[in-house]
């Protein structure tokens, strides 16, 4: 069975994976950790091969195999394989929290870090030994046994708290029905997907139902409705599940002698301390508000003397100012953005900026008859595998997102090629028309597609440093830094044409889209500002034991900051996901796009297909991934100090 071991790591047959194949797998990745651990501690060899490298590879293939199971926990049809797989990654996120905190393992690396050989090295290799043992002193190796159990635990609650509150928002349905005469305002085609035999209508809390139901229904009724449901998404399971989570986070930070969790978290960031992003965070407040005031004025002009305007209808009206001050239909730019020419023009743009082509791979194994796999190449070489799951079904994951399945790494064999998944919800194709997606949709593509890049050209050495594998306030660099191709017309005209005449995306429209770009940018920014400081407070400054609720915490903040009201009988905080991924981290979106302008600046200066930026971003910033420190890397590709001028420009500021 050891074949069948190496070839679900290398190339998994996703067909032939079941739930016993899981349990299979799981059994058998923990066993060769324990021996590959096993050589490691048994060795007096101290080189960095021996201690460090045999480490890389062990938590790389661990990795690896989790990546895998974690995709099927996310994506699969297969209730058995949904389960089981949800069931493994508890045992192995459980299995990764013991390595953590293993006594001997720490002991054999931080004996190492003083040795002669280690005293000598440099760059990644040094930089590796360093957050190491730092990564295994944060987990508490200062602290007496009974302490470090008492971490263990809590890692291992936290780890399947986390688990618990994804698959509650994943397995929370909700639908209405509703008649003809309640569908005024609705797309042709979002009609057609949606009516049932019956003539009436579904609509779901899925992203392609939701999100153009919010935009064009005219029924507010059906909008309040939807929306309030929407807005509680994980209600009441995960009320629970958020408070105890919170409380962990800050027993177990105040056990590993931090004030807050956010002061443990943010640490090991760009930012280093709490304080530094409360400061980015009220400033950038200060900057914004004035534009927000200004959008919310231009979107109550344009209501029947509306006072104020709640969460269901700023989207609605959002679109009817578009139509009406800026004759700017999103159903008319949505003709021509084809899904699949989406993709062909990403391809395009890369293999002009950075000389990779994407090649379709027919007849390989995937997990869903929807998902295609490509094989991307630079020079005839293979250097990595994306697989693209693009739209809705029950259980999968329900927003956009790039799952790295295996990450780059240099080996005896060569470099292991990353392989990553796109998982994404569009609309699908319909007797009428193909998959067409609204601009918005095109810009998550290309962020996703930009995560995607990041993991897959990358040249790190060692697997714990390829790819996102970042300062997490860095990681949104990349991604939205690449949003920005799909706002240059040179680029869209290439791809973009409409799907029934083939007419090439008109420059007239591009320009109506420009002059509409920053509608509503301040509102946004503020909604963005919301979330991180709600974010950064449950993290910082609020106690789930003695203070109020999480959603009167973020009611209190939205009318602190935000220009809407909260809306009665909602539970925003149970749906926000990005809660157990992004803990004390939310705040990265916003931090990271300021650096992702500045050097996006210098591609509109150079070119947007000009080959040397493009090489000159790959080998400063997306080939490193975390091996050198990310301001440098921001500073290298700049040649200079970076600034907010960019940022604060794509804002309309």
């Amino acid at each position: 069975m050891e074949s069948y071991f190496e070839f679900f790591y290398s190339s998994p047959n996703f067909e032939e994976i079941d739930a016993k194949s899981i349990r299979y797998i799981t059994d058998r990745t923990i066993r060769k950790s324990d021996a590959a651990l096993a050589v490691i501690l048994g060795s007096n060899t101290q080189t960095f091969e021996m201690k460090m490298e045999k480490w890389d590879e062990l938590t790389h293939k661990l990795s690896s195999i989790s990546g895998i199971i974690f995709l099927l926990a996310h994506t699969s049809s297969n209730e058995e394989v949904y389960k089981q797989a949800n069931q493994s990654i508890q045992v192995l996120q459980r299995y990764q929290n013991g390595l953590s905190l293993n006594e001997e393992l720490y002991k054999a690396i931080k004996k190492y870090s003083l040795s002669d050989d280690a005293r000598w090295l440099k760059g990644y290799k040094k930089k590796f030994i360093k957050e190491t043992v730092r990564e295994f002193e944060r987990n508490g190796f200062a602290l007496v046994q009974q302490d470090r159990d008492t971490l263990r635990n809590m890692k291992d609650q936290l780890s399947d708290l986390a688990n618990e509150f994804s698959r509650n928002i994943a397995e929370h349905q909700y639908q209405i029905i509703i008649s003809e005469k309640d569908t005024e305002g609705l797309p042709k085609d979002y009609k057609k997907r949606h009516r049932m035999e019956d003539g009436m209508y579904k609509i779901t809390l899925d992203s392609p139902s939701y999100r153009p139901f919010m935009r064009y229904a005219k029924s507010e009724k059906w909008r309040k409705e939807l929306y309030i449901k929407y807005l509680n998404k994980g209600n009441p399971k995960n009320t629970g599940v958020l408070i105890k989570t919170i409380a962990l986070r800050n027993q177990m930070a105040s056990l590993l002698g931090y004030k807050t969790y956010a002061q443990y978290v943010i640490e090991e960031r760009m930012a280093k301390t709490p304080n530094i992003v409360w400061s980015f965070e009220e400033e950038l407040t200060k900057k914004v508000k004035p534009k927000a005031e200004k959008d919310y004025k231009e979107l109550l002009s344009i209501t029947e003397g509306k006072e104020e305007l709640r969460g269901w209808e700023t989207g609605y009206y959002n679109n009817i100012l578009l139509e009406k001050n800026y004759n700017l239909n999103a159903e008319e730019v949505k003709q021509y953005f084809e899904l699949n020419n989406v993709f062909k023009g990403i391809f395009i743009i890369c293999k002009e900026l950075f000389g990779i082509d994407f090649v379709k791979m027919y007849h390989h194994s995937v997990w869903h008859e929807d998902v295609v796999v490509y094989e991307v190449r630079k020079k005839n070489t293979v250097v990595g595998k994306m697989y693209l799951d693009l739209y809705p079904r029950p259980n999968k994951y329900s927003h956009a997102a790039c799952f790295g399945l295996v990450s780059g790494r240099e080996t005896t064999r060569g470099y292991q090629t990353p392989h990553a998944a796109l998982v994404c919800n569009f609309p699908p194709s319909t007797s009428d028309s193909p998959s067409l997606l609204s601009h918005d949709q095109v810009t998550t593509v290309f962020h996703e597609f930009g995560h995607g890049l990041h993991q897959l050209l990358t040249q790190s050495p060692l697997a714990a440093f390829a790819g996102t594998h970042v300062a997490r306030d860095f990681v949104e660099v990349p991604s939205q830094l690449f949003e920005n191709w799909a706002w240059d017309y040179d680029i869209l005209k290439e791809f973009a044409f409409h799907y029934k005449t083939r007419e090439v995306f008109p420059k007239e429209l591009f320009d109506k889209m420009v002059a509409a770009r920053n509608v509503g940018s301040g509102l946004f920014t503020l909604q963005q500002i919301l979330y991180g400081t709600y974010d950064l407070t449950l993290h910082d400054k609020y106690n789930p034991l003695t203070d109020e609720s999480p959603s009167e915490l973020f009611n209190n903040l939205q009318r602190q900051i935000t220009l809407t009201p909260p809306v009665e009988g909602t539970d925003f905080p149970s749906g926000f996901g990005h809660l157990m991924g992004y803990a004390a981290g939310y705040y990265g979106y916003l931090w990271a796009k300021v650096y992702a302008e500045d050097m996006f600046s210098v591609f509109q200066k150079e070119g947007l297909l000009n080959p040397k930026v493009g090489k000159k971003y790959v080998d400063k910033v997306l080939s490193k991934g975390g091996s050198e420190d990310e301001m440098n890397q921001i500073k290298n590709f700049l040649k200079r100090e970076p600034k907010q001028e960019a940022f604060l420009k794509s804002l309309g500021l």
